[in-house]
């Protein structure tokens, strides 16, 4: 494994992971949601009535408040004794992320390092330990198991409506005057929660030619195998793609797509958590149509409407 080095380049199919203790374990938190670490000052926190456990409060960061959720809490990690490389030197810190157009901070019990793995090293886990699970795979790292955290899971069990949108008055009203019922649409995410949320909007909306896939490998599987259909100029495709995802992730998707002869007229939009102004620079490096910042369900549907017959 290599430690962080330079920024990640688009379509590298890579992946770069702070690592953080909890109780003798260690947790991995993508870099590219990290906004800053810190350490924990109790003073900077503000107490709210009728609070669940899992939330210590709201904390004062650069002169703004933002939730901080405590991981011990939500993880809900027991002891270990078998794994205490972390030492005596316990220091709690805070996790500072900015994903889904929102700030939020996550209080652990010390850094480690940050490494650099390929997606095809990353082994999903969610199906052993159930959907609703905030670890979504692991990765193996000098000798240490890491622990994947989903954090947009952890964040739709405490704030739902951050996660995903539903479908506006809007997007209704323009269900019966454009074919959303034509319109094949591929969409990769690994999340199963965000997944059928999607799906299901998608659907009330009026969108019913819906293909999905857990990985990017898998669609990417899927577009090599229907050529023929994927190709045809008088049926248009539009691929929606998460970008973090095991085996491959979305980036590398879009630039193998389009680099393919006759795979590169496939639409591909950008669907993530991650989206800001460098993650812009890498959708537009690999070729992608367009990107759209999850919860943003709404700006999605107004980009696949453009594909939609009147």
């Amino acid at each position: 494994m290599r430690s962080q080095g330079i920024l990640l380049g688009a379509g590298t199919n890579e992946m770069e992971l702070l690592t953080v203790w909890i109780n003798g374990q260690l947790f991995g938190i993508n870099v590219a949601k990290i906004q800053s670490v810190e350490s924990f000052d109790s003073t900077l926190v503000t107490s709210m009535p009728e609070k669940p456990p899992e939330i210590l409060g709201m904390l004062l960061y650069r002169k703004r408040t933002i939730p901080l959720m405590d991981l011990q809490v939500l993880l809900d990690v027991k002891p270990s004794t078998a794994n205490r490389d972390q030492g005596t030197h316990v220091r709690d810190i805070v996790v500072v992320t900015e994903f889904n157009n929102t700030m939020n901070a996550f209080k652990a019990q010390g850094v480690n390092r940050i490494f650099r793995f390929s997606w095809s090293e990353f082994v999903p886990i969610s199906r052993m330990i159930g959907a609703s699970s905030y670890v979504t795979g692991s990765v193996n790292a000098d000798g240490h198991e890491i622990m994947v955290l989903d954090l947009e899971q952890v964040i739709s069990s405490v704030f739902p409506d951050m996660v995903l949108e539903e479908v506006s008055q809007k997007s209704m009203s323009k269900k019966e005057l454009v074919s959303r019922d034509k319109l094949n649409i591929l969409f990769a995410e690994d999340s199963s929660t965000i997944r059928n949320g999607v799906i299901r909007v998608l659907k009330e909306a009026g969108f019913v030619r819906i293909k999905d896939f857990e990985n990017g490998q898998s669609a990417l599987d899927y577009c090599m195998s229907h050529i023929e259909d994927l190709s045809d100029p008088k049926s248009p495709t539009v691929l929606v793609t998460d970008i973090e995802m095991p085996k491959m992730d979305g980036l590398t998707l879009s630039s193998t797509l389009k680099h393919h002869t006759q795979l590169n007229t496939i639409y591909i939009v950008i669907f993530s958590s991650l989206i800001n102004n460098q993650m812009i620079e890498k959708c537009k490096r690999v070729m992608a149509d367009n990107y759209v910042t999850k919860p943003e369900t709404n700006s999605l549907i107004d980009i696949l409407d453009g594909f939609c017959v009147s």
